[in-house]
């Protein structure tokens, strides 16, 4: 009966606050503060999608995501006013709080709207501040592609 309350309880917070998030297995414990979803995991809020093998949602003390953590074969697509953004990473950490998207290990950034393109193996995408970073842990340097104007 507990489960099922557990269940109950996490489904309406998904849906209250519009996402969803759909797996080949769920857990979750009593007092742990986390969600854990793994196999074909594909979480949806809006316009925003990620796809992954093992997703974690962490909750604060009001039962409201406070972070997720997506890894395993990550993709993504996130859309706001300014951007599309399509790409993959091995790990994606995303603050709801902050609008922040820490992506790591061989991502790849793809912005459709404004034609640009970004390699690296750090990303972080601060839609708060618009502001992006990118680092190179390896010895391959961060790569940047722009669209230019040919005369």
């Amino acid at each position: 009966m507990k489960y099922l309350l557990t269940i109950l309880f996490l489904s309406i917070f998904i849906f209250a606050n519009n996402l969803e998030i759909s797996s080949d297995n769920f857990y979750y414990k009593d007092g742990e503060k986390k969600a854990q979803f793994s196999g074909h995991v594909i979480a949806k809020n809006g316009d925003n999608i990620i796809k992954a093998s093992k997703v974690t949602v962490y909750l604060d003390d009001n039962g409201e995501a406070k972070k997720y953590i997506a890894s395993g074969g990550v993709s993504f697509e996130i859309k706001n006013p300014k951007h599309y953004i399509k790409g993959s990473c091995y790990t994606l950490i995303y603050l709801p709080i902050e609008d922040r998207y820490i992506l790591r290990g061989k991502v790849a950034l793809k912005d459709i709207l404004n034609k640009r393109e970004i390699f690296g193996d750090e990303i972080i995408v601060d839609n708060k501040k618009g502001e992006s970073y990118a680092k190179s842990h390896s010895k391959k340097p961060v790569k940047f592609i722009f669209k230019i104007k040919s005369k």
